[in-house]
């Protein structure tokens, strides 16, 4: 991402495939294809400052539930041919991803994931795939007896190559696993992904995710707009979202950060909150707050609005954590029932924004949120506002409201309960 933030209408496109993904070795799938990294939008995949047309990459994922060696694969395309191959002790493991950026370039450095993740430079100073229609083909030579193995996808509505005979070198007993995969259309900036790793549909309007798990869509949150709710994972920066205190403000930046469940079952902190229907109280409308069960973060805040607020704190309105509301009825942690995608959306200043109709905050650049961020997130963020990052650190940002916690916080709830009143009053 970048300083300047150009907002354009994207359409949504979900292409959904009839067969299982094809894989190689057991369960190595292709997973995810930046094509056009620059354009009406951009991605800088190696965080040099400036998207390239060599930040394009392909992505493989190991779909099975073992570790699989994948040395000596190979990613061929017809203009170029061999591009790349993977070096020995290239073990990927389990629900792991490999991703092959076609060139670092200067100043620039490999993404990175998970454990387990495996990154790759091609080490190319010229694009490998087209814009336009193209085939992504990867082999595995030493199957079927060492006459090989591949397996095939296509894009911007390219029609099958047949690599044996159409591309140098290729082997020529080499056999197609499956019947190839339309991956669908490209938007610059955009990846093609599987919506969930090794599933078999495609979207193509997403931020791209270069060796972390693609996002699971269902029931997604919905945050107002000028326009009507939207799904979170259809924002961008520059869209406008209605703020509480400012009327519709433009998003600077949108982070997204996935917890497996595995993840969320050894470090309960990562659990997320289910705020069910109505359970804050009800709007100026006499709607439910929220609208819709609502799941956030522990420490993501809430705005509370009350007589008891007014009585404890000297106002009436104060920011309270999610977790310190799971006494009140209908707020609880939520069972893990899988992976977990948590999506933080910064505003030029700390907002309330409406989730599915509740006040809720943006991400407040506080010390906690400011150390939870990865390198390469540091990096877009110092490139979005043009400052360096111990200006962050040093500059704290206004809070919207007053922020409760600890015994205070406790209190408050009691007090809630006690005179059996929901955490928000008009």
């Amino acid at each position: 991402m970048h300083a300047q933030v150009v907002t354009i209408p994207i359409k949504f496109y979900v292409y959904v495939g009839v067969n299982m993904a094809d894989a190689l070795l057991g369960g190595i799938v292709i997973n995810e294809v930046l094509v056009d990294p620059n354009g009406a939008n951009n991605f800088d995949t190696d965080g040099n400052g400036t998207a390239n047309h060599t930040d394009e990459y392909v992505e493989l994922y190991n779909s099975s539930g073992a570790a699989i060696d994948i040395s000596g694969l190979e990613l061929w395309d017809s203009g170029t041919g061999n591009w790349f191959t993977f070096p020995p002790g290239s073990i990927l493991a389990a629900g792991a991803h490999a991703m092959v950026m076609t060139g670092v370039q200067a100043g620039g450095s490999l993404p990175t994931g998970a454990p387990g993740d495996l990154f790759f430079d091609a080490g190319r100073g010229t694009a490998v795939l087209n814009n336009g229609p193209d085939n992504i083909v990867v082999l595995d030579p030493n199957a079927n007896g060492g006459a090989g193995e591949y397996i095939q996808a296509t894009y911007n509505g390219d029609t099958l190559d047949n690599p044996p005979t159409d591309y140098a070198g290729f082997p020529a007993g080499a056999t197609r696993v499956g019947t190839g995969e339309d991956f669908g259309n490209d938007i610059d900036g955009f990846s093609i992904q599987r919506l969930g790793d090794g599933g078999d549909s495609f979207i193509n309007d997403q931020t791209p995710t270069p060796g972390t798990t693609n996002v699971c869509f269902t029931g997604a949150t919905r945050l107002d707009t000028p326009n009507g709710p939207r799904r979170i994972e259809r924002l961008r920066p520059g869209d406008m979202l209605m703020t509480l205190d400012h009327g519709p403000q433009p998003i600077r930046w949108i982070w997204a950060v996935v917890r497996s469940a595995a993840d969320l079952r050894a470090r309960p902190q990562l659990r997320s909150v289910r705020i069910g229907k109505g359970a804050l109280g009800k709007g100026a409308l006499g709607e439910s707050l929220p609208r819709r069960t609502l799941r956030v973060s522990l420490q993501h805040r809430l705005l509370v609005r009350s007589n008891v607020a007014q009585r404890m704190f000297g106002t009436g309105e104060v920011l309270a954590p999610a977790k310190g509301l799971t006494g009140l009825p209908g707020i609880g942690l939520a069972p893990v029932k899988g992976p977990v995608t948590y999506y933080h959306i910064l505003m030029d200043n700390h907002e309330i924004l409406f989730a599915e109709g509740a006040p809720a905050e943006s991400l407040y650049l506080g010390q906690e949120a400011l150390g939870a961020l990865s390198p390469a997130a540091r990096r877009e963020l110092c490139a979005i506002f043009g400052r360096d990052w111990q200006t962050f650190v040093e500059e704290v940002p206004a809070p919207a409201r007053p922020f409760v916690t600890g015994p205070r916080m406790h209190r408050l709830v009691a007090r809630h309960k006690q005179n059996r009143q929901p955490a928000f009053t008009c």
